[in-house]
């Protein structure tokens, strides 16, 4: 059997560094709309949806069990007032004071869904209640 003599892979080095580029942008790519989720929590229309979904929990289970959810919350609605300011986050201009579970979910659930609920009422126009006249016809 006769021997191949050996040459050297010129294409082997930037081949694999090629991959490597690739690889790496498709890790961020994928990454990517993950960041852009995760900043998007703190927002305040996000808020209101979250402390509605907890507040719906709060049917099914007891607080204890929503202990997650709401510490969560919590520094959402935080990191909220923080960017945008307490009135913008439906939070109060005091800071909470007391580290109990149950104060903790009123603060950052029960108080700002009651809030934004009674801020909500149906805006009623009495310019036009009045029926107009018709005409008999013949």
């Amino acid at each position: 059997m006769r021997a191949r003599p050996l040459k050297p892979n010129v294409y082997s080095h930037s081949s694999r560094s090629f991959f490597r580029l690739v690889a790496a942008a498709a890790l961020l790519l994928a990454l990517a709309p993950v960041a852009r989720a995760q900043s998007v929590d703190f927002d305040p229309a996000a808020l209101i949806k979250q402390r509605a979904a907890i507040l719906l929990k709060a049917t099914h289970a007891t607080i204890a069990d929503l202990e997650n959810d709401v510490n969560h919350l919590a520094v959402l609605s935080e990191t909220c007032r923080a960017e945008s300011g307490a009135k913008a986050c439906g939070l109060s201009d005091k800071p909470l004071e007391s580290s109990k579970l149950e104060d903790r979910y009123a603060y950052y659930v029960r108080q700002p869904v009651e809030a934004h609920a009674s801020g909500r009422q149906a805006k009623i126009d009495r310019h036009n209640w009045e029926a107009p006249t018709l005409t008999p016809s013949r």
